[in-house]
């Protein structure tokens, strides 16, 4: 069973994962009240799995403190899940008190993290996302895959401009909180175009060929399970400032990925990880209620594509936190940072007066 589970969340991914990338998403909440001991998260979790076993085998929990949270969010993200390996991770420090939660993509999408945190605080969660419901890609999957290669071979998407070259592994993380917004999936989107178009101008580059990756839920947010139930957007925005609500509109999601795929489509995906993708992927969690729970969602959604770029967002009470994860050998933490204010100062501009 654990060996299925594995199979499963790595099929998930499907010919349009990068095989380069761990598939990690995370999810880390500052808690208003006293963290759970670990012997009771790891109950919690393992009545979950035996419930939803597509989770694999129960982790042990982690202990960490504030200062060496950085470093285990670090891991988390980067290291791989091999075959057989627990799907998921969690990580309790009861100085300031906290939960990391990471899962392999294939097993959990945004909403499934939100229901597992649920899940080991033994609280209601839920979110404002509305999810997409039925709404079905326009187009094979064969058509898509064919013109994906033929986009990566002649014109593939843009990139942020990377700030340097270093053979280093692994993603770089920032996140800051600012007074709740009221901003939707097309408003984030929108800011990280802008963004995108501010740094690489202050890079000495245009923001051409801008393809806007956005993770979307099939379900509603209203009662979260720890599953994955998600489809994407690919919302060609170009290097104009697009209406980027009236584009999501008119774009059906992806097709959903076969359910097997050849070693000779593996390798070739492979080769072409650098041109494949997206300029960057957004990710917003939406209005996510925990009580008095969590004092603020911090999410950081796989980064891969062409630049290496995930921007994520969530809001919980009166706090709205957007994040930039990034590709270490891309970007270092200074660059993230600077990356992030960018952001920030965009989804403020989208947002507009409070």
């Amino acid at each position: 069973m654990t060996r299925l589970a594995s199979d499963h969340a790595h099929r998930v991914v499907g010919l349009y994962g990068d095989p380069t990338v761990s598939w990690s998403i995370l999810l880390e909440a500052a808690l208003g009240t006293a963290a759970p001991e670990p012997e009771k998260l790891r109950a919690r979790l393992a009545a979950a799995i035996q419930q939803h076993p597509h989770l694999g085998v129960v982790p042990e929990i982690e202990r960490t403190s504030a200062a060496d949270l950085p470093s285990l969010r670090e891991r988390f993200a980067s290291a791989p899940y091999e075959r057989a390996d627990p799907l998921v991770r969690v990580a309790v420090c009861a100085g300031e008190p906290a939960l990391l939660v990471a899962a392999h993509h294939g097993a959990l999408d945004g909403l499934g993290l939100l229901a597992l945190l649920g899940v080991l605080l033994d609280v209601p969660v839920s979110s404002g996302a509305t999810g997409i419901g039925a709404r079905e890609g326009g187009k094979p999957f064969l058509v898509s895959a064919v013109q994906r290669l033929a986009e990566a071979l002649f014109a593939p998407p843009g990139r942020i401009v990377p700030d340097r070259a270093a053979p280093a592994a692994g993603d770089v993380f920032a996140a800051r909180h600012e007074p709740r917004l009221r901003l939707g999936a097309a408003g984030f989107v929108a800011a990280a175009a802008r963004a995108t178009e501010r740094w690489n101008r202050a890079h000495g580059a245009r923001a051409a060929r801008v393809v806007a990756a956005l993770g979307a839920s099939r379900r509603s947010g209203a009662a979260p399970e720890p599953v994955h139930d998600s489809a994407f957007f690919r919302l060609r925005l170009g290097s104009g400032r697009k209406d980027v609500a009236a584009v999501l509109a008119a774009q059906p999601p992806e097709p959903d990925f076969p359910a097997r795929s050849s070693r000779l489509a593996r390798l070739g995906t492979r080769l072409l990880a650098s041109r494949l993708g997206s300029t960057f992927l957004v990710s917003n969690l939406g209005v996510v209620s925990t009580g008095d729970t969590v004092r603020s969602l911090a999410f950081y959604p796989a980064a891969s594509g062409r630049s290496g770029v995930a921007f994520g967002a969530a809001t919980t009470g009166g706090t709205t936190t957007v994040t930039v994860r990034a590709r270490r050998k891309d970007f270092d933490a200074a660059a993230v940072a600077r990356l992030l204010g960018e952001f920030r100062d965009a989804v403020r501009e989208q947002a507009g007066p409070p």
